[in-house]
């Protein structure tokens, strides 16, 4: 009984390593290349070009205009009003352009038409680097001062939304980087993309543009400020060694951080990237048409094509894979808003203390830092893409220490004034 025991569970394992094996490489089998087109000049940017020569790729692409698909339950690429979805936004951001307007994106493809109708009025051509395909040559040509130019003086450069040519080599079709400050981001680390894997580059391609960032001062070059690590609290850290502030708030007097969209980020270290899995295995996963696989290039949330996206490494019900996600996604929406609504509560005591003419100054002065550093632990988690799940416990932790840290503002500011 024993040897039949024995042999049961090494085929048992035998099994269970099989499985792996196989799921494994489902996901990393990549489609072949075509071969790689002549036609296509390397200064091509114009995305009907490629779909001459790669139709179905160009055909999935298109979809990204499609709008009837409705919204997802967090975020999607529908335009619509998120100041009104979480009115408390506008205290937050009160002095700020995003106090004014913060729509949903619509997605790449939408990106120029967008950009040039938002209210928050950019000052600068640096708000064009992720919005065109005409973008990498205007930087070749310019250099720095591309950076600086006014937005609306470099406006007329740009017609052609996010597309082929910012994430392949028109010659080969290979996958590359176009935006200097993911390439110079990477350099200071010690990496160079250009010896990147293919898995990789199905990352980096994304992280080029879904990362937090900042203007430097003066030049307005785009700069990643991943210098002392790319977690909030080690972004936060570099900050504070540089003194930057986004801008004042006009209540509290804090020197605020806005934070941008650290999707890259977050996905770090995550229950995904940690087992080698790149964005594009979720967001562009493999289909097939016809006798022929491809890489769907319709950038949506995967919940809307799980066996493609989900379903190559997970078994089971998609509907129940489905409620597990908006179960996360629902726990951090939650301690989103209370997050945010303890930042309000903070923002409203340090503005009533500062009033006071008994006020202890440094203890508003230390409440105010206790606002900064927790805003911008709120903001890192509200300015992500996924609400959470590209990485729940990274998500949770940090909105646990944005509420912690507005409490204690909060509390401090009222302290603060001497009976």
């Amino acid at each position: 009984m024993r040897r039949i025991a024995a042999v049961a569970a090494a085929l048992l394992i035998l099994g269970i390593v099989g499985v792996s094996a196989y799921f494994a490489g489902m996901r990393a089998k990549e489609p072949e290349l075509p071969p790689p087109r002549a036609e296509i000049s390397v200064e091509e940017t114009d995305n009907e070009v490629f779909g001459r020569y790669y139709p179905r790729e160009y055909e999935s692409y298109k979809k990204n205009y499609d709008m009837s698909k409705g919204p997802s339950v967090y975020g999607g690429s529908q335009e619509r009003s998120n100041l009104e979805a979480y009115p408390y936004m506008k205290t937050l951001w009160k002095g700020y352009g995003f106090a004014e307007e913060y729509n949903e994106d619509r997605g790449h493809v939408y990106a120029i038409e967008d950009v040039k109708k938002t209210k928050r009025n950019p000052p600068k051509a640096v708000c064009w680097t992720c919005k065109s395909t005409e973008v990498p040559k205007a930087i070749r040509e310019m250099g720095d001062a591309y950076y600086s130019t006014p937005f609306k003086e470099a406006a007329g450069r740009f017609k052609t939304p996010v597309g082929c040519s910012d994430c392949h080599d028109p010659k080969t079709m290979q996958l590359r980087i176009t935006r200097p400050a993911f390439i110079e981001a990477m350099e200071r680390e010690g990496k160079d993309v250009t010896k990147a894997n293919r898995q990789e580059m199905r990352t980096y391609v994304c992280a080029q543009c879904h990362v937090e960032y900042y203007f430097e001062k003066d030049t307005y070059k785009l700069h990643f400020p991943w210098e002392k690590g790319k977690d909030p609290e080690q972004v936060y850290n570099y900050y504070q060694e540089i003194k930057h502030t986004d801008f004042t708030h006009p209540d509290s007097g804090t020197e605020v951080l806005k934070g941008q969209h650290p999707d890259y980020e977050m996905f770090l270290d995550g229950p995904h990237q940690s087992r080698g899995v790149a964005c594009a295995d979720c967001h562009m996963p493999y289909i097939v048409q016809g006798n022929t696989k491809i890489s769907s290039h319709w950038w949506t949330s995967p919940l809307k094509h799980m066996e493609s996206s989900c379903g190559v490494c997970h078994r089971g019900s998609m509907e129940e894979l489905r409620q597990r996600v908006l179960y996360t996604q629902d726990r951090t929406k939650d301690l989103l808003d209370r997050a945010g609504k303890a930042n309000v509560e903070a923002i409203n005591a340090i503005a009533e203390a500062a009033k006071n003419p008994r006020v202890n100054k440094n203890k508003l002065a230390e409440a105010r830092a206790l606002h900064r550093e927790s805003q911008w632990y709120w903001d890192w988690v509200s300015a992500e893409n996924s609400m959470g799940f590209h990485n729940p416990q990274k998500a949770m932790n940090t909105l646990g220490k944005s509420l912690d840290l507005a409490s204690r503002a909060r509390d401090l500011a009222r302290q603060a004034v001497q009976p």
